[in-house]
């Protein structure tokens, strides 16, 4: 299968969009508690097999829809019976994917216009920069350190970063890469007094959760330039 002529793209951002924007918190905690009994992780797992097959705009791939279904609700079921952390939302991110990128192969090429690739490529990875690497990045801080704030800074602290990492992809897009630096050079001028009052550790937090965020919205970014120029 020749990745940039597949149905992979369409569908993994079909499945980011479901998986994150599409669920709300509420569902995952009920997931939790109920485990397979859950009617939000049939709702959830329906929404999540119908939504990337939607994306593909072929409507010949239905079929795709209960295989997808079955693999997402067996995932699901089995991420709840380990403990939250960052290795398992990263494993469990990877066998959704994985399940996906066979089914393209399996779907055969799409014969897209290499301005729709583009599009897709592109969907995926601002998609990527928004909460799928914001949950990622709060995991990891998480599990090096123990520094705590309030939830109103906290979603602001996310939503920030949701932000400045589309900012980064923009960037990146655009070639201005010097763009970056004044970006890192803002939010350290306006963040300065705030980590200055919080002492040592919240700095260290704050450094940490930035380099974070734009090493993953870089990588993200110089990855979709790497792809985009294979076309």
């Amino acid at each position: 299968m020749e990745l940039l002529n597949s149905l992979f793209f369409p569908l993994m951002a079909g499945h980011l969009v479901a998986d994150f924007w599409l669920q709300p918190s509420g569902w995952i905690a009920c997931k939790r508690q109920n485990g397979w009994k859950s009617k939000k992780l049939i709702v959830h797992a329906l929404i999540a097999s119908v939504v990337p097959v939607l994306f593909t705009l072929r409507p010949a791939c239905w079929w795709l829809v209960p295989l997808i279904f079955g693999t997402h609700y067996l995932i699901d079921l089995l991420k709840m019976k380990v403990r939250n952390s960052m290795l398992s939302f990263v494993a469990d991110q990877f066998l959704h994917l994985a399940v996906l990128f066979a089914l393209a192969g399996w779907a055969g090429e799409a014969e897209m216009s290499e301005k729709m690739v583009r599009g897709w490529i592109y969907a995926c990875g601002f998609i990527l920069v928004t909460n799928p690497l914001g949950i990622l990045i709060g995991l990891f801080l998480k599990s090096v350190t123990q520094a705590a704030g309030n939830s109103a800074k906290m979603d602001a602290s996310a939503w920030i970063g949701i932000l400045e990492r589309i900012l980064i992809l923009i960037f990146i897009a655009a070639g201005q890469f010097s763009a970056i630096g004044f970006l890192i050079a803002a939010k350290s001028i306006f963040r300065f007094n705030e980590t200055k009052e919080g002492g040592n550790l919240k700095a260290e937090y704050f450094l940490l959760g930035t380099l974070a965020s734009f090493a993953v919205a870089i990588t993200v970014g110089l990855g979709i330039n790497l792809l985009v120029g294979t076309k």
